[in-house]
């Protein structure tokens, strides 16, 4: 049983009055960035609703003994439109700093919605590159994908097909519901459902494990490297 001693998540309900079309709440939460088992980095995720739907926030900063070494941070943000019940990409932008390769992107999506599919056209900049991609599914990326994965999960659903963004590439990502598991924290169990996505092409898995009842917020994230755990997110 996997046990989190502490919980900093607040989750504000009253935004419900004047945004009664959210599926999601607002909410802040922080996370630990840990890697070989230490404390490495601190994220703060926040998600707020906007007139048009979401924006969903990170700002992860080195801390700990790790800071004695290194200063990156990472600063990221997605705009979601929420036209009609569908969640719809338009804007995203990272920004890297600190870090010897340049990973920052920045691009916008135009969506015709009156078409059947709808179509989108993807400008911007990813890793120094211009990109200009079309696309006729909704297209999400790193951070993003979060949003529809809290507002879709459910434990009678075991696939979560996403068309993403990565490295200025658009392809499909396929996340598998594999389990379900009790976690304590504050005092009180929660179930969780655990939720993974294999890379095809290299032995890579990324593990996240979702509380129903906290809206299914993401309470770990863990990447694993050929078998191994690379790294893990878990809320403070």
């Amino acid at each position: 049983m996997l046990k989190l001693t502490t919980l900093l998540i607040t989750v504000t309900l009253f935004s419900f009055n004047l945004y009664a079309a959210r599926a999601l709440p607002e909410f802040s939460a922080r996370y630990a960035v840990q890697k070989f088992g230490m404390k490495v980095a601190e994220a703060h995720y926040k998600l707020k609703h906007t007139d048009s739907g979401y924006k969903y926030s990170e700002k992860t900063q080195v801390s700990g003994f790790a800071s004695l070494f290194r200063d990156d941070t990472v600063t990221a943000v997605s705009y979601i439109d929420d036209i009609d019940g569908e969640l719809l990409l338009r804007k995203h932008s990272h920004i890297q700093t600190g870090g010897e390769k340049n990973k920052n992107e920045k691009f916008s999506i135009q969506w015709d919605t009156s078409s059947k599919p709808i179509k989108g056209k993807i400008t911007g900049t990813v890793r120094g590159k211009d990109i200009d991609l079309e696309t006729d599914t909704p297209i999400w990326e790193i951070l993003s994908f979060q949003v529809p994965l809290m507002i879709q999960a459910s434990e009678d659903v075991k696939q979560y097909p996403y068309n993403a963004i990565l490295k200025g590439k658009i392809d499909t990502y396929n996340f598998v519901l594999t389990s379900k598991k009790m976690i304590t924290f504050a005092d009180r169990q929660y179930k969780t459902l655990h939720i993974v996505r294999s890379d095809p092409d290299r032995d890579r898995q990324l593990h996240i494990w979702i509380a129903p009842e906290l809206h299914n917020i993401p309470v770990i994230i863990e990447n694993y490297h050929d078998g191994k755990e690379f790294s893990r997110i878990e809320l403070e």
